[in-house]
């Protein structure tokens, strides 16, 4: 019987927490990453998912990574990445964080859609921009399960274990949904606020649009907490 459990993610987790980030996402056209990566080059897709997640954990305080593991092999199988409330950034934080995601971009995985993945960033930031307070909102970022552990439960789990948290202390959750999620997001109280859609075909040639929904969740008004 599978035997799952919950908690947050150490320096040790990084590894696995990149697998799974790597292999949630690889053969489903409904993602993003489907389009930008490679299907040639795993490896330095793993890689540059190491790298970028050493980083987000090591140098931004507002980010948890919270895993699930399989009881049985200790392996990570599933894991969340919400940022919580924090200042707003200065404008000379804005221009090193800019910076820093320039030179970013040269070590990329080769064969990389650069432009796909500069643009939907953009649009990305933009909606957060638009509809997120950093200082009183948190972002879920990104929720990922291994393909072999999906629908056993896993996102669940996460999702549950974080709004308690989030809900306790009045707060509310935006979020950027792909096709896939979005049930279980609706399911959970998030309502969609807006969406982007990107024509995949001027970026890679093959016909296929690709809609991502934002989501906003409100405080539950059984918490008795007041909406920021």
């Amino acid at each position: 019987m599978l035997e799952l459990a919950l908690s947050l993610a150490t320096t040790a987790d990084l590894p696995g927490i990149a697998i799974v980030t790597r292999n949630a996402f690889r053969d489903s056209p409904h993602t993003m990453s489907y389009w930008m990566f490679p299907q040639d080059n795993q490896e330095g897709i793993y890689n540059w998912r190491l790298r970028m997640t050493t980083n987000l954990f090591n140098n931004n305080p507002a980010c948890t990574y919270v895993k699930v593991i399989d009881k049985t092999t200790g392996k990570v199988v599933a894991f969340a990445l919400w940022e919580k409330p924090h200042p707003r950034e200065t404008e000379e934080e804005k221009a090193k964080k800019e910076a820093e995601k320039n030179e970013k971009d040269e070590e990329l995985p080769k064969g990389t859609n650069i432009p796909l993945m500069q643009d939907f960033d953009k649009e990305t930031q933009r909606m957060r921009s638009k509809y997120v307070s950093s200082e009183n909102d948190y972002v879920l970022r990104a929720v990922a399960t291994l393909p072999e552990y999906q629908g056993k439960g896993c996102a669940s789990m996460l999702l549950k274990s974080g709004l308690e948290k989030v809900d306790a202390e009045g707060a509310k959750v935006f979020l950027e949904a792909t096709p896939q999620g979005l049930p279980l997001y609706t399911k959970l109280g998030w309502k969609a606020v807006d969406e982007f859609v990107f024509d995949i075909e001027k970026y890679v040639g093959k016909p296929w649009v690709q809609k991502t929904t934002c989501m906003m969740r409100e405080v539950p008004m059984q918490t008795g907490k007041a909406t920021r």
